[in-house]
């Protein structure tokens, strides 16, 4: 008997292994269709770049420009660009164009920083 096979018979003793295999491919498509899983999954897409979860802790402690995260890093500015575009389309943080520049906040520092001014 194939491996596959004998995990199902000791292991998964109450179904077959057409069950188990039909069962187990309708969750899986279920999960790959469910709008939250795929909003999880960009999340943990973007935290898997060390240099991307470090900007994102930077942007916890203070917002920062472009030009900011890229002299801290000793890296361009398309390269912190690329980065924060990630935690962008993931909705981790967002920019606010200030004069020429754009500040790039976490989404919690966004919102506290927005009702500040009515409520601090």
């Amino acid at each position: 008997m194939e491996r596959f096979g004998k995990y199902i018979q000791e292991i998964e003793k109450n179904t077959t292994c057409e069950q188990f295999l039909e069962e187990n491919k309708k969750y899986t498509s279920q999960i790959k269709n469910n709008k939250k899983t795929m909003g999880e999954w960009k999340i943990h897409k973007a935290f898997s770049n060390l240099k991307r979860f470090i900007i994102y802790k930077l942007l916890e402690h203070k917002p920062m420009c472009t030009c900011a995260l890229a002299k801290v890093f000793s890296v361009s500015d398309g390269t912190i660009t690329h980065h924060l575009k990630i935690l962008e389309k993931a909705g981790l943080i967002m920019g606010k164009k200030e004069g020429y520049f754009t500040k790039y906040y976490t989404k919690s520092n966004m919102i506290k920083q927005l009702t500040e001014p009515l409520f601090g």
